[in-house]
């Protein structure tokens, strides 16, 4: 029992803790990795992760209703800002956040790519266990890499973000906006892969 105690005590002390981690499954090619952009991003969601998603997604068209923003589905909306991606549809939002990461890297020109991204994992953590023991704000899904011309098939990949969290103070430091953060970190490590590094700016030299 004591040991029990002692290990939810070293969580709690923990407070927060992030895993990471990108498989590179088919490797760009050399003459694409960072001479890249990409114009068109399709978000697909499997069943396994389709309980939590639908949640998510009612969460959000509540939080679209109460900021009395018109149908996230209507014809001929404008691109919307950043401070709305919280009230759209996760399949709407994720290719806005891959957009603005991708232009914050300086991905803008060089051969157009198509990325789709199968989702199998969107779920945030339940307070109460986060409370006692820990838990997990997780998104993951494998990722496509094509030629937005000609179709052909130039890479592939997976990326699993897992932020546990475990107290109050990793519960307050996790902060609102979690589907809208988790999706930020999941286009930082697409970032990483189409440029070829793991910063914003290639190093000099």
């Amino acid at each position: 029992m004591k040991r029990v105690a002692l290990f939810a005590l070293m969580i709690l002390a923990a407070a927060t803790a992030n895993a990471r981690a990108v498989k590179v499954i088919q490797p760009l090619p050399e003459t694409v990795a960072g001479a890249d952009h990409v114009t068109k991003v399709e978000v697909t969601v499997s069943d396994s992760a389709r309980k939590n998603f639908d949640a998510l997604e009612q969460k959000a068209a509540e939080k679209r209703t109460a900021a009395k923003l018109p149908p996230a589905d209507k014809p001929d909306l404008p691109r919307p800002k950043a401070d709305e991606y919280a009230t759209l549809p996760f399949a709407r939002m994720l290719p806005l956040v891959i957009e603005d990461a991708t232009t914050d890297w300086g991905l803008k020109d060089g051969r157009a790519l198509k990325l789709t991204v199968q989702v199998d994992t969107l779920r945030t953590l339940d307070a109460g266990m986060a409370l006692l023991l820990g838990s997990t704000d997780q998104l993951a899904g494998l990722i496509s890499v094509e030629d937005a011309a000609s179709g052909e098939k130039l890479g592939e990949f997976y990326v699993d973000v897992l932020n546990a969290r475990a107290g109050l103070l990793g519960m307050a430091m996790r902060g609102s906006g979690v589907r809208e953060k988790l999706a930020e970190e999941f286009a930082k490590h697409v970032c990483e892969v189409l440029s070829g590094r793991k910063s914003k700016t290639a190093k000099k030299g």
